[in-house]
């Protein structure tokens, strides 16, 4: 009696399986005082920016203030990356900043530095797996800078854009095999289809996919160029690029597309649709390597202000801006931080879904850890920075960054 009343409470809630946590000592005071604007690393190197400016820690040392010389505010900061010990530094309005042996390179829009100063997503090819060779990608308000080839080259619409990326015409050649929503891009048609500014961008081996506000991802392979437009009104904040899939945070939540035929299961809840998109693809005439099914995981649809793909961990921080009475279960009341309850409200909340492709595979309900007030973590989360070895995790706030560690 008592497993088919469990089965009975699993049903009706059908919500995902919260974890102990596996890193501790959040409960200390914050090692920097916030808000965390942008938080990046490599390895036991850590960079982090807050209002007083850039600090940076690596292994036991304590955290110094790392002087950038020009910057006048550091509330514009908008994106850290950190790659070869190199550091890079985003500003939506003073352009970009690249600290390398001892010295600051500053490159803005004045002399064809950027294609403009607001740098708003970067990411950096740490493992050299993209599909172009290319070592920084930088997403700006009108366009894309990328350095590959020891040079910098920029990319804006009307002039080269996506297809010029891959150094193809864009026309393709060969038999035609176009799925369901696709259809073939003329040329200078990726000029209106993805228009800037773009707020995110994630690496993968076989593709980079850039996103924007206007809910459409531009994927740039090789020498093919897909770009998708994605039902609703979906805002692209945060993209990371798995094993024949990828993530995205948007204003709505996270979202999970998967490879059409490669990709195993479904995500939960497994009787949400998916959504739907339609796509011009340019310079190949093969859709197949680009077919996404893409739906929303889980019921949280607050917004994603961070994304990190470790291996075959997902963390992912929510923040919803607006005051959220936390949702109780009637069958624990001490249980404040069940989330994705069929008819909950949006949830300000940092978790780590553990070995999540396994559970889609499954299409099973996911299990994650959470990291907020209960693990001593306070203020509403801004970033994430999980170390690849596992022994610790950076969470910055509103109200600072905690470092904690595993149990």
């Amino acid at each position: 009696m008592l497993i088919v009343l469990l089965a009975s409470v699993a049903f009706v809630w059908g919500c995902a399986t919260p974890l102990p946590p596996t890193y501790g000592e959040g409960k200390a005071p914050p090692v920097l005082k916030g808000p965390v604007l942008a938080l990046a690393g490599e390895g036991d190197l850590v960079a982090a920016v807050t209002d007083d400016g850039l600090f940076i820690k690596k292994g036991p040392e304590p955290w110094v203030a790392k002087e950038v010389p020009g910057i006048t505010r550091w509330d514009r900061v908008t994106c850290l990356a950190v790659s070869g010990g190199v550091i890079y530094l985003g500003s939506d309005g003073e352009g970009l900043y690249i600290y390398s042996d001892g010295a600051w390179e500053v490159r803005t829009s004045r002399y064809d530095g950027l294609p403009d100063d607001g740098v708003l997503s970067l990411a950096v090819d740490k493992k050299g797996m993209g599909p172009i060779a290319t070592d920084v990608w930088v997403g700006t308000r009108e366009g894309v800078a990328v350095f590959r080839d020891g040079k910098w080259s920029l990319y804006t619409p009307g002039k080269d854009w996506l297809v010029a990326m891959t150094g193809k015409s864009g026309k393709g050649t060969g038999k035609v095999y176009l799925g369901s929503g696709f259809r073939l891009g003329r040329k200078g048609e990726d000029s209106s289809l993805f228009e800037p500014p773009v707020t995110a961008i994630g690496i993968g081996e076989d593709r980079v996919l850039l996103g924007n506000e206007d809910s459409s991802i531009a994927q740039i392979g090789k020498d093919s160029v897909v770009i998708m437009k994605l039902e609703g009104s979906h805002s692209i904040s945060k993209l990371a690029v798995g094993k024949n899939v990828m993530w995205a945070g948007t204003n709505k939540g996270l979202l999970w597309g998967g490879l059409e035929e490669v990709a195993e299961g479904k995500p939960w809840p497994t009787h949400h649709s998916y959504l739907f998109w339609r796509a011009a693809l340019f310079g190949s005439r093969d859709s197949r390597p680009f077919d996404y099914r893409i739906k929303m995981l889980g019921y949280n649809n607050a917004p994603v202000v961070d994304l990190q793909l470790v291996g075959s961990d997902l963390w992912v921080a929510h923040n919803y801006d607006k005051p959220v009475k936390p949702i109780r279960s009637h069958f624990n009341p001490k249980l404040s931080e069940i989330t994705d309850q069929p008819n909950a409200e949006p949830m300000t909340t940092i978790r780590r879904y553990v070995n999540i492709d396994e559970y889609i595979a499954r299409s099973e309900t996911p299990r994650y850890e959470t990291y907020g007030s209960s693990a001593g973590v306070r203020g509403d989360p801004t970033a994430i920075y999980a170390p690849a070895n596992g022994k610790s995790v950076w969470i910055g706030t509103k109200r600072g960054l905690w470092g904690l560690y595993e149990n």
